[in-house]
C-alpha cells in the first residue's frame, strides 16, 4: 500500500524537530533540506535524539514492511537520508545513505541500547530502495532485495508485548555538522504481514 507524503497520516516523532519539506509527483515524494547540529546517535558519551522525522505510528501485529526510495546531494561529512524505526529512545534503527570521507555511504545504525553501525560504500548501481520488515522480536534490513542487516531481540522481550506495542515509522534526514543538504523520499510503501 502506498503512503502518499502531505496526507494527514504523517506526522513528526518529536513535533519540534520535524521534518520540512515540499511534496512532490502528486504525493509520491517529498524534497527537503537537512538541518545542521542534528542526528540519531547513542553512546555511553552522547545521546542525539534531534533528528528531524515524519511518520506514523501503528502496531507490530504479526509483523509489516516499509519501504521507500532515497536519495541525497550532501554537502559536509555525515550528511544522511533515512528510513526510520522508532520503538524507545533506547532501541531505534536508520537505515539509508550517508557521506563521509568523501563517498557516500549505505549504512544502518541500530541502538539497542547503543549504536551499532554497518556501512558499505555505495556503488552507482545500486538501488535506491530501502526496505525494512519488522516482526515480533525482530527487524531486517533491506537495500533493493538484498538483506544487509538483521537485528534478534528488537522491542520487548515478550512476544505478546511486542505484538501489541506500537511504533514510529517513517523518515529522517539530519546533519551532525552544517546541514542544507538536498535530500528526497519517494514512493513509501507498507506490506501488511511478512514474506514466509
Amino acid at each position: 500500500m502506498s503512503i502518499p507524503f502531505g496526507t494527514d497520516v504523517w506526522v513528526p516523532l518529536d513535533p519540534s524537530h520535524a521534518i520540512l519539506g515540499n511534496v512532490a509527483d502528486e504525493g509520491r515524494g517529498l524534497v527537503s533540506k537537512t538541518v545542521g547540529g542534528t542526528d540519531w546517535w547513542r553512546t555511553t558519551e552522547r545521546h542525539s535524539t534531534n533528528g528531524p522525522t515524519l511518520g506514523f505510528w501503528r502496531e507490530v501485529g504479526t509483523g509489516f514492511e516499509v519501504s521507500v526510495d532515497i536519495e541525497i546531494e550532501p554537502r559536509v561529512q555525515y550528511d544522511q537520508a533515512t528510513l526510520f524505526v522508532y520503538v524507545s529512545p533506547n532501541q531505534w534503527l536508520k537505515t539509508g545513505i550517508e557521506y563521509d570521507a568523501g563517498a557516500l555511504w549505505n549504512g544502518a545504525v541500530v541502538c539497542n541500547p547503543y549504536s551499532d553501525w554497518s556501512l558499505s560504500r555505495r556503488r552507482e548501481d545500486d538501488s535506491a530502495r530501502f526496505k525494512v520488515q519488522v516482526a515480533p522480536n525482530e527487524l531486517k534490513v533491506f537495500l533493493g532485495d538484498d538483506m544487509i542487516r538483521e537485528v534478534k531481540w528488537f522491542g520487548p522481550p515478550e512476544v505478546h508485548a511486542q505484538r501489541n506495542q506500537k511504533i514510529f515509522v517513517g523518515i529522517m534526514a539530519c546533519s551532525p555538522k552544517e546541514g542544507g543538504a538536498d535530500v528526497s523520499w519517494a514512493n513509501f510503501e507498507m506490506i501488511e504481514g511478512l514474506p514466509k
